[in-house]
């Protein structure tokens, strides 16, 4: 009878053990997927951003660097 009990108990451990792996996974698969998002929208603010600073900037005043080489090579 000691057998059984202990046999029986150590079954139920290993659906407890799975258990709690699955649940452990579900959560690092729902953390990844959060911080996928939030870069996704800091990504999006950035974009929004950036296509509001190019309405207000005048290309007329803003000073080059360096040469900008057209698309046959040349300058």
């Amino acid at each position: 009878m000691e057998d059984k009990t202990a046999k029986e108990l150590i079954i139920q451990l290993k659906r407890i053990a799975d258990a709690l792996d699955t649940s452990n996974k579900q959560k690092d698969v729902s953390e990844k997927r959060t911080i996928v998002l939030e870069k996704l929208q800091e990504k999006n603010l950035r974009a929004d951003l950036r296509e509001k600073l190019k309405i207000d900037i005048d290309p007329e005043k803003v000073i080059r660097t360096s040469p900008r080489l057209e698309s046959d090579g040349s300058i």
